[in-house]
């Protein structure tokens, strides 16, 4: 088995891994204080907000530029470039800040201001770890990585939970324990880097001034920023914008039943990994027909996929939530359950709508609709938040009507641009079971004991989908069992 293939798997199983602690904690751990949880939520999602700020791209240019640096042997000169670019960066935003404060003084009164002292050293630090990263990647080394980026942080956050809740810590105690998981994650980074490459400890910034290179790099990273900030808004803006309008428990609530949604999105992951190589090589070659093909095949299977998930969460979620502690507060969220669950739906269904653009010479529409999408995505916010006061639910419709509108956008530009899409008439097949296992699900009895209901309502579910799928001949089962992704 090749490196490339050999990370790949391994990356698969710690992003399985890294989601199951994730679900873990969610159901079985975070309900205990939801306050709290929501605090942790809020700090991790800002500091996701401002790091494209901080970044501003840099991470992407150490992939970009490899190439041309390696032949110069300039690629360590551009890493550490890079690192000291970020904490430039990071400084001078810092000092923008406290000037806008001092100019306004209200925003002292806001949740960011009075969490800043947590936010701002996480941006940095995710930063600095998502730098590292990109540069280990391009040895091919991935998984290791991943760990110290993904799995470190949920880790960190049941760790700074745990000791509060349950040994006493002080509230600033546990959230600086939470922090402590990312300067271990990037020491980690760093080392793990100096035992595949040893980093020189000589300092050379020359390579910018030859053939303006410096000019280059910015206008490049300033473009990738323009790019990226639009998705990290569009994505991490709710829970910012609950944290702030609303209350940390509700930033609890609403991720919590997010959280448990999401995972219907999980098979995605290793799909569009897969497919990413053979759509760009469909479209260089322009095979719009197999292009085509392809496109059918991985979004109606993922739809089908996440339809079957989404029912069995559907149909269990109020017996779930019945068993976990604050159980009639996180209720406040089943409706998020439902709106964000369809939405998501949708979004596989559509399939890899963002991949086949990117691949293209169109590659630069992506960054205006992203744009377009995280300015679409606040302003339905402040809509259903200030003007309707809908609360959490006001937020996932904002969310979900913003998605919606995103994947139709890439749906009909795919179709003018290659003349593909991924519909056809079995979608409204595996919709029509998954509306009848939602119905069932409702009108099921409810037995005394709630773990009892938690598991049949489920289980008569998976067998109303295994019921329609061999009535209406939906999916073959044999081209879905894993063996058939190693063919």
């Amino acid at each position: 088995m090749s490196i490339v293939a050999r990370q790949s798997l391994k990356y698969s199983i710690v992003g399985y891994f890294s989601t199951l602690i994730g679900i873990l904690s969610t159901v079985f751990l975070y309900p205990n204080d939801l306050e709290f949880a929501g605090k942790l939520q809020f700090v991790f999602q800002t500091a996701l907000l401002i790091l494209p700020v901080v970044a501003l791209g840099i991470m992407h240019a150490n992939v970009r530029f490899f190439p041309q640096m390696s032949a110069s042997n300039n690629q360590q000169n551009l890493f550490k470039f890079s690192v000291v670019f970020i904490l430039f960066n990071f400084l001078l935003g810092v000092g923008v800040l406290l000037v806008a404060v001092l100019l306004l003084p209200h925003l002292k009164m806001t949740d960011f201001w009075q969490m800043s002292q947590y936010i701002l050293p996480v941006a940095l630090l995710l930063a600095l770890i998502q730098l590292t990263s990109k540069y280990i990647s391009i040895k091919k080394r991935i998984v290791v990585p991943n760990i110290f980026e993904n799995v470190f942080p949920k880790i960190g956050m049941l760790v700074g939970f745990s000791v509060l809740v349950f040994y006493g810590f002080q509230e600033e105690n546990a959230i600086l324990l939470y922090i402590g998981f990312f300067v271990l994650a990037l020491f980690g980074m760093l080392f793990y880097l100096n035992r595949l490459e040893k980093v020189s400890s000589k300092i050379n910034f020359s390579f910018l001034k030859k053939d303006a290179f410096g000019k280059e790099l910015i206008e490049y990273s300033f473009y990738t920023f323009l790019g990226s900030m639009g998705s990290v808004i569009a994505l991490n803006i709710d829970t910012y914008m609950i944290g702030e309008m609303l209350s940390f428990s509700e930033v609890s609530i609403y991720n919590t039943s997010l959280n448990l949604v999401r995972m219907i999105t999980v098979p995605a992951l290793g799909v569009y990994t897969i497919s990413a190589p053979i759509i760009a090589g469909y479209i260089a070659e322009n095979k719009l027909k197999e292009l085509q093909e392809l496109h059918h095949k991985t979004s109606f299977y993922l739809f089908t996929i996440g339809a079957v998930l989404f029912g069995l969460v559907a149909v269990g979620i109020e017996d779930l939530f019945a068993l976990m502690k604050n159980g009639n507060e996180l209720l406040k969220g089943l409706n998020v359950v439902y709106i964000m669950g369809f939405a998501l739906l949708f979004d596989l269904a559509t399939g890899f709508n963002g991949y086949i653009i990117s691949n293209s010479k169109y590659y630069k529409f992506n960054n205006t609709t992203t744009i377009a999408l995280a300015l679409l995505t606040v302003s339905t916010n402040l809509i259903f938040l200030f003007w309707f006061r809908m609360g959490i639910v006001g937020v996932s419709l904002a969310t979900a009507l913003s998605l919606t509108i995103y994947n139709l956008i890439k749906i009909v530009f795919n179709y003018r641009k290659f003349g593909v899409h991924p519909f056809s008439a079995k979608y409204l097949y595996v919709l029509g079971v998954l509306l009848l296992v939602l119905f069932v699900g409702k009108v099921l009895p409810d037995f005394e004991n709630k773990f009892v209901t938690l598991c049949y309502k489920p289980l008569v579910a998976l067998v109303i989908f295994a019921l329609g799928n061999k009535v209406f001949n939906i999916i073959s089962i044999k081209e879905i069992v894993p063996k058939s992704l190693f063919k």
